[in-house]
């Protein structure tokens, strides 16, 4: 097995109404939380979960030609016995739970961890009222009026995966090929380079205007939680906070500082401190969002031994 490595990305978007919750009557509820006095809305990490799967089986069509490998016996939906981390990409990344004979239950966390998507803006509580007039009109029936909260905002996420445990299980005395394992890292990189969400009608954006990480010696989510922006309503631009993430490269573990192996990318024209983010890292390691993820998935082949 290989040396223990995390792969860290955190990533800002750009989106609107990501995550409804429970409804009260026809009032549409955002997912919201509280911090310092204000309410923030956030995408779950089911929901982004569900959409990373949904992608990776739209484009890679992984999984596509198997039963399905969920079972709701005993009323409780989990994995079947038969199901395994080398027929389902979804169990060697996302974790299962499932029940065998003669074992009990057997639990394999997820490789792949994911943190909700928290809007880095206030709501304010925008709310939408509408109602199905046209529908009502054709039909010769009353309209449903109907309301949903809204919020656009910029967000941001961050996903962590442990690089040694993929395509690795003992329950199933499991262990892949080097090139399987590195293809199902690099399927996951490609699908977060073009995240998108379904929703209420809307395909909302979830590609990353701004993504810093790299493949590190220990696993940790070094930049969660140190993506904060600021807006210049004078340029209508926004700037991404630099010396906290400045502050977060200058750390060091086992003889590496985090910025020897962190690597930016940015969609140029959209950040006002451009030229500031950029001189956060040398050149080499500085790019636009596509080359970005290029170069992670060049570090997870290296790791793996794969040829890139």
């Amino acid at each position: 097995m290989n040396k223990p490595k995390g792969l860290t990305v955190s990533v800002i978007f750009d989106a609107m109404s990501l995550n409804y919750g429970e409804g009260v009557g026809n009032i549409s509820e955002l997912k919201k939380l509280s911090r310092s006095g204000e309410l923030l809305s956030y995408e779950s990490r089911q929901a982004i979960r569900y959409d990373v799967y949904r992608l990776l089986k739209e484009i890679f069509n992984i999984d596509s030609d198997k039963e399905e490998p969920l079972t709701a016996e005993q009323d409780v939906v989990q994995f079947k016995p038969e199901a395994n981390i080398r027929d389902y990409v979804e169990a060697d990344l996302f974790g299962y739970m499932k029940t065998e004979k003669d074992k009990g239950s057997l639990t394999r966390p997820a490789v792949v961890r994911i943190t909700p998507a928290i809007s880095l803006e206030p709501m304010m509580l925008d709310t939408e009222f509408g109602t199905n007039l046209n529908f009502a009109q054709r039909a010769g029936a009353n309209p449903n009026p109907f309301q949903f909260e809204h919020h656009l905002s910029l967000y941001s996420y961050t996903i962590t995966v442990e690089l040694d445990r993929v395509g690795e299980d003992p329950n199933d005395n499991i262990s892949l090929p080097a090139e399987e394992k590195a293809k199902r890292v690099n399927m996951l990189l490609d699908v977060l380079k073009v995240l998108n969400r379904n929703i209420k009608g809307r395909m909302e954006s979830l590609n990353p205007l701004f993504a810093v990480g790299g493949v590190y010696n220990v696993k940790n989510p070094f930049f969660l939680g140190r993506l904060k922006v600021k807006y210049n309503p004078e340029t209508r631009k926004y700037l991404v906070d630099t010396p906290i993430i400045a502050s977060v490269l200058e750390m060091s573990f086992l003889d590496e500082k985090v910025k020897d192996n962190t690597h930016i990318g940015i969609v140029e024209g959209y950040w006002e401190n451009e030229e500031e983010i950029k001189s956060l890292l040398p050149e080499a390691q500085v790019h636009n969002v596509n080359d970005f993820f290029d170069k992670l998935k060049e570090k997870v082949n290296d790791y793996y031994g794969v040829k890139n």
